[in-house]
Formats: structure tokens, C-alpha cells, sequence
């Protein structure tokens, strides 16, 4: 066998839609090993009537991708683990129901569920103010709501694959527009992918400037994770070569970023932000690890392509979110213009692209999470490390 299987299931450009669709291993009996199945179907009823998900069950882990909320991950579990968390939002909300502005320019909340959700293209983080050069040359002052507006952007065409070649690797892909006349212009290909049989998948994008200027581009993934491997003792495993706290807040819980505590009805959100080390090929390894050691969530990256890297504490009470955030990303949640005096936001020229993959994973076993302790400890072995024990100028706005 050579080459792949292609299946194109949404085409906006051609009014192709199919509402259903189901291909398994059945289908490619020579292929052998675990079996699998990709299957997509559309939400009925309330603020969920009409998104599409589709999802990818490769025999030992299945993760359900959401075209409509611009591909992000909606959930990955095994017969045993559920990676992911209890939002508050109960349904997987059509972007049509989420009015970013409101709320104080946190409308983005009002869809926000995801296990991995990107924040996006043109700018992420807090909601503020921005001064832009409008059609006429003029500055502008502008406001930009929280992370962006790829999230809540429906994939125009979406398609799935299938590998013929050993591993046989099964991917959804989805092609997003996040475009406006008089600013940026960028197109997103996002391709989820994962081998049957593993424990791990893949999310890999390529950004793509279609405008004919330069174009700032500002993208965050926000990882979020609850029980069961989010308890009281819980911990990240991260080889930091750099942490601080991002504000009064966060500062109170310094001397224990790294160790999250039990759900607490009122916890006020804390966050911090992160420099990594990685290895010689700039990969790095990040693991939530539960109370007992034997559970862990992974995410691997690459330091060049997502330098920053913020982790958000919600250890609030369980009805209300009890969650952490592990943020890689290309700069930090801040407001635009405060990244920007930094040096920190990208510019993609016209015609250029900005590539990411980041690797989704699941340990189990006391063993496995051991092993896992020492490959991040040896990330960060015979290297510095600084701690700031209060909000660092370089990091967080005053």
C-alpha cells in the first residue's frame, strides 16, 4: 500500500457538508493492529444545535476535535481516564452564542470548555486597550476582549485521514479564516493526528499570513486539566529555567507554584509564568502528575516555535471550575501592547507561516510516572534556574 485515505467532509467553498460519517479499521482489513474508528456527527439542541465534532478512537485513546470551535480538543479519555475538565459552560456553545465583548470584554468565557483551546491569531491574554493605525493612516484606540478570536472560529473545510503506511496514522484536519478587512488577515491549518494503539496525539498548525503587510500574530494553547489527575497534592512536574509570580495574588502562593491545593469555594486565580529548558533539539516536557504518582498528563513542545509558558490555578470549588491551565505559547497572557514594548509579538510577513506541534500524552503506572519524573528532571540537570518571588518588570505589567 502506498500513499493515504482522504475524506473531505466540510467544504465551504463548494457547499460540500456531510452531517454524519463513520470509516474504521473494518474498512482497511489489511492493515492489522488495534482497532479504530473516525466518526463525526452533528450537536442538536440549545447552544450546542449545530457544532460539529469529530472523533478519533485509535484503540486505546479516543479525542474528540470540535471543527466548529476552530478545531480545538474538546475531551481525550481511555475506558478508564478522562483528560479534560467540568466547566461550568455545559455545552460545547456554538460560536454563535458567544458575544466576546460582553462581560467586560470576557465574553470568551461563555464557550470556554475545551481540554486544548488556542487563543488568537492577532492578539491573546488580558482584554485592554491597543492603539492600531486605522484605513486612513490615524492611530486608533481599540479594545481587545480576552484571547482572541480563533477559538470561537468554525473551520471552513475539514477533512479526515488515514496513513497507509505503517503507523498508520489518523488525522482530522481543519482550515480556519481568521481574517478582517483593515487588519490581519491569517489562515490556520490545524491537523490532529495520533497512531492506533497509543496513548498520545498530536496537534500541529501552520499559520499563515495572507494579507500584504507584515502582521502581528500573538498564539497561546490553553491546556486545561481537572480530576483526575488535578487533586489536592497534585503537582506539575516543569524544568523552569525561570519563574515568577503575575501579580499580588499569585505571589501569595510562590513558595508552592508548582503544588495545587484542594477545591476552595472563593480561591482567586493564580498564575505564573515560565521559561523552560529543553533539550539539544529545543523539545521540552511538561507533566501534571495526581496526588498518588501514578496518573500524569503530558504536553511536549518545542521552546523555539512556544517560548513562554504560564500556568493558570483555578483551584476553586468543583461547580465553579475546579481546573488548572498549562499555557505554552508564544508570548504571555498579557495585554498586546504590554508584549509588545517587550519584544515579545511575533511578525509574520506576507506570504509567511508560523509552525507549532505540541504532543498531548497519558502516562499510567507508578513505574511510567517515575521514568517520567527523571526524563523532565534531566531536562533542566546541571542547568540554572531563577525564581523571582515577586511580579518581575520584564514579565508583568505594574
Amino acid at each position: 500500500m502506498a500513499g493515504y485515505f482522504e475524506r473531505l467532509l466540510t467544504d465551504g467553498s463548494s457547499d460540500l457538508y456531510e452531517d454524519e460519517y463513520e470509516i474504521s479499521s473494518d474498512n482497511f482489513p489489511s492493515m492489522g493492529g488495534p482497532d479504530w474508528c473516525i466518526s463525526k456527527l452533528r450537536l442538536k439542541g440549545g447552544k450546542q444545535h449545530g457544532v460539529d465534532v469529530v472523533a478519533i478512537e485509535n484503540g486505546c485513546l479516543s479525542v474528540v476535535v470540535c471543527p466548529t470551535r476552530g478545531m480545538g480538543i474538546l475531551e481525550a479519555f481511555t475506558e478508564e481516564v478522562m483528560l479534560g475538565w467540568d466547566s461550568p459552560v455545559k455545552e460545547v456553545v456554538h460560536p454563535a452564542y458567544v458575544a466576546e465583548e460582553s462581560r467586560g470584554l470576557l465574553g470568551w468565557l461563555e464557550g470556554f470548555t475545551e481540554l486544548v483551546c488556542r487563543c488568537g491569531l492577532a492578539y491573546h491574554g488580558a482584554p485592554g486597550e491597543d492603539v492600531v493605525l486605522s484605513n486612513t493612516g490615524a492611530e486608533t484606540r481599540i479594545k481587545l476582549p480576552l484571547h482572541g478570536t480563533i477559538a470561537n472560529t468554525p473551520a471552513s473545510r475539514v477533512a479526515v485521514m488515514v496513513d497507509l503506511e505503517p503507523p498508520h496514522t489518523l488525522s482530522v484536519a481543519g482550515e480556519m479564516y481568521d481574517t478582517q478587512m483593515f487588519g490581519s488577515c491569517y489562515r490556520l491549518l490545524s491537523t490532529v493526528s495520533t497512531v492506533p494503539g497509543s496513548s498520545e496525539f498530536t496537534v500541529s498548525d501552520v499559520v499563515e499570513n495572507l494579507g500584504g503587510t507584515n502582521s502581528e500574530l500573538e498564539l497561546l494553547y490553553h491546556c486545561n486539566y481537572g480530576p483526575p489527575v488535578l487533586g489536592e497534592g497534585a503537582r506539575l512536574l516543569a524544568p523552569a529555567s525561570f519563574v515568577c509570580p503575575r501579580d499580588a495574588e499569585a505571589q501569595k502562593g510562590m513558595a508552592a507554584w508548582g503544588t495545587y491545593g484542594p477545591p476552595r469555594t472563593g480561591f482567586a486565580e493564580q498564575c505564573y509564568f515560565l521559561r523552560m529548558h529543553a533539550d539539544g533539539q529545543g523539545r521540552t516536557l511538561v507533566a501534571l502528575v495526581d496526588p498518588e504518582k501514578k496518573l500524569a498528563a503530558t504536553v511536549r513542545y518545542s521552546v523555539e516555535q512556544l517560548p513562554a509558558f504560564t500556568i493558570w490555578r483555578n483551584t476553586a470549588a468543583e461547580a465553579d471550575g475546579y481546573v488548572t491551565g498549562l499555557e505554552p505559547g508564544t508570548d504571555y497572557p498579557n495585554q498586546r501592547a504590554f508584549e509588545r514594548q517587550k519584544g515579545r509579538v511575533i511578525e509574520v510577513p506576507p506570504g509567511g507561516t508560523y509552525e507549532t506541534q505540541l504532543t498531548f500524552g497519558l502516562v499510567t503506572g507508578a513505574e511510567q510516572v517515575a521514568e517520567l519524573e527523571r526524563e523532565v528532571a534531566s531536562l533542566a540537570e546541571g542547568k540554572e534556574s531563577a525564581t523571582a518571588e515577586e511580579p518581575h518588570p520584564d514579565y508583568c505589567p505594574p
